[in-house]
């Protein structure tokens, strides 16, 4: 059984390794239909290039051993990757890749080493679905708190942001130079919010519409107060009202919500201090206090057993 165990194990590993090195050396099905076509001008397309074009090595095989995984079509993996700012044609791969390795990479080798000495199999088993969980727990907290985190930048910067369009907006430029301009100016300081507008913006140069372009910044980043942007944006829009005044109100409102979840947070903040109080604090105190007490009535104790 020992035997067995450590052949299946040697096999999955040797399988995946070459399915990964099939999909890294493997080329697309467009570069083997022109190298039929045109010979020469993949030649010579190979001969110019300069730098390695697309994801590197390390990212291709995860997305090889991401393929294999389960979830690959899981919508809501997708859009909690598009959340956390992780986008691309193989972002779902590279991510189940990652969390394959991670989770079930160390348990393999747990249940290899502890099979391999002769020690009980059921609890190797048992210890490498543990290992397996905390792994798996491990990569998807790892994004939930990016995807907080990418959240709150984003809730954090749009009220500025705003301001910022509403002086464009009365300066003179079209909706469409505002985004682009705020996107422009806020994606300089690495603020995710400058990013999404400056995608906003290449989508509208591609010719999509506005309102698709608009619906689309607030599905992919999972933010209520940038849907609602979105939504108000569409409907001033096709009412023909004033942009400028719309979004001072709105900007209005998301600051007052934000000086609200602030208020929030700070009235929380006793209730969370308790707990660490509770458990580091008291008893160290308790021993200060009550511990010269103790030792008097020990020795008063002692004192009257003698006597």
């Amino acid at each position: 059984m020992t035997l067995l165990i450590v052949g299946a194990v040697f096999f999955m590993v040797t399988g995946v390794i070459v399915l990964a090195f099939y999909a890294v050396t493997t080329e697309s099905p467009e570069v083997e239909r022109l190298r039929r076509m045109v010979p020469e001008a993949v030649a010579r397309r190979e001969s110019q290039a300069t730098a390695p074009v697309g994801p590197g090595l390390l990212p291709r095989l995860l997305a090889a051993v991401g393929q294999y995984s389960i979830g690959g079509e899981d919508r809501s993996l997708r859009q909690r990757l598009s959340a956390a700012g992780i986008r691309g044609s193989s972002a779902a791969m590279v991510f189940l890749g990652l969390r394959t390795v991670v989770s079930l990479g160390p348990a393999l080798a747990f249940v290899f080493l502890r099979v391999s000495r002769g020690l009980p199999m059921v609890r190797a088993l048992w210890m490498g679905a543990l290992i397996w969980a905390g792994g798996h727990m491990l990569i998807n907290s790892m994004l939930a708190r990016r995807v907080r985190r990418r959240v709150q930048q984003v809730t954090e910067a749009l009220p500025d942001a705003l301001d910022l369009m509403v002086v464009c907006l009365e300066a003179g430029l079209g909706l469409n130079a505002t985004i682009a301009r705020v996107g422009e100016e806020r994606s300089v300081m690495n603020d995710p919010l400058g990013h999404e507008f400056k995608q906003v913006t290449m989508e509208l140069r591609s010719g999509q519409s506005r309102e698709d372009a608009l619906r689309g910044l607030g599905d992919r980043n999972g933010v209520e107060d940038l849907k609602a942007l979105a939504g108000l944006i569409i409907q001033s829009d096709r009412l023909g009202a004033s942009m400028g005044k719309t979004l001072r109100a709105h900007a209005d409102l998301l600051r007052t919500k934000r000086r609200q979840r602030a208020e929030e947070a700070a009235r929380k903040l006793p209730i969370k201090v308790l707990f660490p109080l509770a458990a580091f604090l008291l008893p160290p105190l308790f021993v200060i206090v009550m511990g010269p007490a103790f030792l008097k009535i020990k020795t008063l104790i002692r004192f009257i057993n003698a006597h």
